[in-house]
């Protein structure tokens, strides 16, 4: 084993810190970006002091990549644009609003300038209803009495 990390370096560490800060441009994730990160810090520290194992060389990354990468989740938690507009979304929940028309068993209510799915029952056209809940991005709605 020690055979496959004995021939690391600095500069096979940098190459795959950028490698992978490059494929995250691609998939969209943070992910990526941490791990790189933690790689080309790997590839300073192993410039700065080159008589190191590559096997300490692998732990050090490791530690890095994990701390990173926990950090991150803690104080750069990702929004997602569903996340977004279902927290938008509940604000709603207890207005009274009117469906627009329904197409293929989706209803459009208005609210404002807006127009929002929802979906209830016996739901036709013209109808005023009640938000009662939301579920992703949709309003749970019900007829106003």
């Amino acid at each position: 084993m020690e055979f496959l990390f004995e021939n690391l370096n600095f500069i096979h560490w940098l190459i795959l810190g950028i490698a992978l800060i490059i494929l995250e441009l691609f998939v969209w994730t943070v992910f990526l970006l941490w791990i790189g990160s933690s790689a080309i810090t790997v590839g300073i520290i192993f410039f700065l002091l080159p008589n190191v194992s590559g096997l300490l060389q692998l732990l050090i990354f490791i530690v890095l990549a994990v701390v990173a990468t926990l950090l991150s989740k803690k104080y750069y938690p990702v929004k997602t644009v569903d996340e977004q507009l279902h927290d938008k979304a509940k604000k709603h929940i207890g207005k009274e609003c009117m469906i627009v028309s329904i197409e293929d068993e989706v209803a459009k209510v208005q609210i404002g300038e807006s127009l929002w799915f929802a979906k209830g029952s016996n739901l036709s056209a013209g109808q005023s209803v009640k938000i009662i809940g939301v579920e992703s991005s949709t309003f749970i709605v019900e007829l106003s009495k």
